[in-house]
């Protein structure tokens, strides 16, 4: 063999370098007894039915911006005014404002304002509430209907007791009685309804329990909640003794 042939076979019989295998080696080993990394807890579910939370958000109305003021009016009948002096006093607890030129509310939701608690410039703090709550929150700030009781009602001789809990004396057209009866049935409130207008002795009863209750009639929904009459419905006070 001559001296070309015994450097190739020099060549071919000298092993590859171990140093790369075994760092590879050991870096593996390494890795797999680093400390593990215990998985990120689950984002609590919300409970069946809990409303989805909504960004808070707030704006302001002044006298200068542009802007719808919707309210509750006559017989729970919504109405739209461009000034807060159109504006019935009773109302202007809960007004909804639809700016024409600034911010928009979250997705579902409305602005709405106290307009009876104005700042020394005019303005108003703005926040949200959901859409499809508007007129209910609207109207149940102790809002009623004029209605006169029917002439010659005749008291009757024993006052009815015995209905249940709950007794809604209303009329068929009352706006704010159809969200009251809304706000009950959404509620689970089990109650009686009956209509002045069409039931005279419903109207001698309730002409006969205001009487004994120095309550005023003149307008509907009046609420008896287990002798507790209220006028309008008022909300609030419904949240209380419910």
């Amino acid at each position: 063999m001559n001296r070309r042939s015994s450097r190739l076979d020099g060549l071919v019989a000298t092993p590859p370098p171990r140093r790369g295998v075994a760092g590879a080696i050991l870096s593996l080993a390494l890795l797999a007894c680093a400390p593990e990394t215990p998985p990120k807890p689950d984002a609590p579910a919300r409970p069946q039915g809990a409303p989805a939370a909504t960004a808070e958000a707030s704006a302001r109305w002044t006298p200068e911006v542009a802007a719808v003021l919707s309210f509750a009016g006559d017989r729970g009948a919504f109405a739209d005014a461009k000034a807060p002096d159109a504006i019935p006093e009773a109302s202007r607890g809960m007004v909804r404002v639809s700016l024409l030129d600034g911010p928009a509310p979250p997705p579902g939701t409305v602005w709405v304002g106290n307009f009876r608690n104005r700042e020394a410039d005019g303005a108003v703090a703005l926040s949200t509430v959901p859409r499809d709550a508007f007129e209910e929150l609207a109207l149940g700030q102790g809002l009623s209907s004029a209605v006169e009781l029917p002439p010659g009602l005749q008291p009757p001789e024993h006052v009815a007791t015995q209905h249940g809990d709950v007794i809604v004396y209303k009329t068929s057209w009352c706006g704010v009685c159809k969200k009251l009866e809304s706000y009950l049935q959404r509620k689970g409130v089990a109650y009686v309804a009956k209509d002045i207008e069409a039931d005279r002795e419903a109207a001698a009863e309730l002409q006969a329990k205001a009487q004994a209750k120095g309550v005023r009639t003149g307008s509907v929904p009046i609420v008896d909640v287990r002798g507790e009459l209220l006028v309008g419905f008022d909300r609030a006070r419904l949240e209380q003794l419910l």
